[in-house]
């Protein structure tokens, strides 16, 4: 990988707008490259939102949502080695599904080469019925056959549609493949676009054994960035936080400087902007909008929102084993409007078991109360885990998410803009950016790798790490 800063287009200096993963993502490998980057963020943490708060409560440090990443995600392994922070993430190969009568299932791998390596399990799966798992079966074949040009056909319709096309049961859609995609896509089946739903599988369940392995960092999320604005100031860089970025400066040309909010001006070689998109749209003008293409983009893209419930429920029939209340790491709920649980593990400070509840592409749940979404939550759990059927809510904490993510529905790449254009000292970075990844946090990662490499005058082949190879028999199958 080229990160040769002498080179002619390379700039010595650089601006980030925006601490979140892309800004995060972008300012690391600009800074290992020599560069000396000023990263602004607004708030007083990095992460943007995957990051942590404060409770005002308790004074704990709470995740805004938990933030899952898989063993297919190869940039953000990479960004977290950057950081060092490796060793804060603890790995999973066993996923948990409870439907709705309480049948609990367990996908995870064996020793067969992938992609066989799931099949076992899934067709043990006791909630899924012989039709259901044979129509499964032959859908993942027709995957692989697929491979990646061939389900970027399929942008432009739902993966609703690809689901039905391939005959599978609504008990499948419902039990198997909603809850994957609600998850990892933040939409519906019937919403999300066909090919990033395809790619979620292709990549996160087949092409490799290590892939569906599922990440959780054992840390607070923010402490997973505290270590990034090291890395920016050995580089002889620096971080503003909190800063707010008011406006960014045209001269009709190119971008002459960032004002922030306390008036002060900063100016750089080049200017990676890695702000949500809603807020890019603040901070520019029409003169900005008319010279690039890339800047009347952002206003056609949607949000999808996300719900996290913190809830610490104490047994009172259980005598010192608070974890006995949840013992599994995490469950699935399939027919369930509450789509997952972490095991949190026992907190001293409320003596009880940390939960915490993840709703995605929560649309008809934002703008009700917190009142009832963790009335709702609690009757979920413990209609699915009957050893929370004893317990009590000691303490609660909903965040909302209203802004989480673009919205990945059909279509949407035509609203997703390249990190270069036309004005040529201005770079994107974002999840919503054009990656070749939904709005996920390896996504976000991928956008900020290729801002920092455009900004560098490199292909974007020089960007990105290379993704997990397909096994042997994967490539025979996918040729069969």
């Amino acid at each position: 990988m080229n990160t040769d800063s002498t080179q002619p287009d390379a700039p010595r200096t650089a601006l980030v707008l925006g601490g979140g993963l892309a800004g995060i993502a972008a300012a690391v490998r600009l800074a290992d490259a020599g560069v000396r980057v000023t990263l602004i963020e607004s708030k007083n943490r990095l992460g943007g939102r995957a990051t942590s708060f404060v409770d005002a409560q308790s004074g704990q440090v709470l995740d805004n949502c938990q933030h899952v990443l898989m063993g297919c995600c190869t940039n953000l392994l990479d960004l977290y080695d950057r950081l060092g922070v490796t060793g804060c993430i603890e790995w999973h190969d066993r996923f948990n599904f409870i439907d709705a009568a309480g049948r609990h299932d367990v996908l995870k791998g064996d020793r067969l080469p992938s992609p066989m390596h799931l099949g076992r399990s899934l067709m043990g799966f006791t909630s899924l019925s012989m039709r259901d798992k044979l129509g499964i079966v032959r859908a993942m074949y027709a995957m692989m056959r697929l491979g990646p040009g061939g389900r970027a056909a399929w942008h432009d319709k739902s993966f609703g549609d690809w689901l039905r096309q391939h005959k599978q049961t609504p008990n499948a859609i419902e039990k198997f493949w909603g809850n994957v995609i609600v998850s990892a896509l933040n939409e519906q089946v019937d919403d999300a676009a066909a090919d990033y739903a395809l790619q979620v599988f292709q990549d996160g369940f087949l092409a490799h054994r290590d892939a569906f392995r599922m990440g959780l960092a054992s840390t607070p999320l923010v402490e997973l960035y505290d270590a990034a604005q090291g890395v920016i100031e050995n580089a002889n860089g620096r971080v503003l936080m909190p800063a707010t970025v008011k406006s960014i400066e045209f001269d009709g040309a190119r971008i002459a400087g960032v004002t922030l909010g306390d008036g002060q001006s900063h100016s750089a070689d080049h200017y990676i902007n890695a702000l949500p998109f809603e807020r890019l749209s603040r901070v520019i003008d029409d003169a900005m909008r008319n010279a690039d293409e890339r800047l009347r983009i952002p206003d056609n893209l949607q949000h999808s929102p996300i719900l996290g419930i913190h809830l610490w429920l104490k047994r009172s029939d259980a005598d010192d084993d608070a974890q006995a209340v949840m013992p599994l790491p995490h469950v699935a709920l399939t027919q369930s409007p509450l789509h997952w649980v972490f095991n949190k593990g026992y907190d001293e400070t409320h003596d009880a078991q940390h939960l915490h509840g993840v709703i995605s592409a929560a649309y008809d749940l934002v703008d009700q109360s917190a009142e009832s979404i963790i009335d709702m939550a609690t009757a979920e759990i413990k209609n699915a885990l009957p050893s929370t059927r004893s317990a009590s809510v000691v303490h609660a904490r909903v965040i909302k998410e209203k802004l989480a993510t673009f919205a990945c529905r059909a279509g949407v790449d035509a609203h997703r803009p390249a990190a270069a254009g036309a004005i040529d000292n201005l770079f994107l970075a974002g999840d919503w950016c054009r990656s070749g990844w939904p709005a996920t946090m390896e996504g976000a990662v991928r956008s900020g790798y290729l801002a920092a490499a455009a900004a560098q005058g490199q292909d974007a082949s020089a960007a990105l790490c290379n993704d997990l190879p397909r096994s042997r028999l994967c490539r025979w199958l996918a040729k069969g």
